[in-house]
């Protein structure tokens, strides 16, 4: 359940059963990437994140991101991973971004590759536990 009024959202991407929504809450200047991450063409999913990252890091000094995912297959996650590397890219350049890792408190996988796209990315992720 969201904590956010419909009217405040911006929907990036819808979410489905397979697919994670992506939204904007321009408020709280913050962007939410939640649910299931195993989509058939991940590339277009990454890429409308992407093009929307890059077209807001362009007009805005910084941006806080929530990342809350219950699975990802590994194409969306090569996809994710490149998606971070380029944040932290816009991160070394003076935006100020600040990213959670979210993750349920018996999901250990998902916590763990938090910790690795961390690690591997130089981005100072928070990993915090939700219960």
């Amino acid at each position: 359940m969201n904590k956010f009024s419909s009217n405040e959202k911006s929907v990036i991407q819808e979410q489905h059963r397979n697919c994670p929504g992506i939204f904007f809450y321009k408020s709280l200047n913050k962007l939410e990437i939640i649910g299931r991450a195993i989509p058939e063409n991940p590339e277009l999913i990454f890429n409308k994140l992407n093009d929307w990252l890059s077209g807001y890091l362009k007009k805005n000094d910084g941006l806080n991101i929530s990342i809350q995912l219950e699975y990802i297959n590994s194409s969306s996650s090569k996809y994710l991973f490149e998606t971070l590397k380029s944040i932290e890219s816009e991160r070394r350049g003076g935006k100020k971004i600040v990213i959670k890792w979210l993750f349920e408190e018996d999901d250990e996988a998902m916590k763990e590759l938090g910790e690795h796209y961390r690690n591997t990315s130089g981005l100072p992720m928070v990993i915090e536990m939700i219960f």
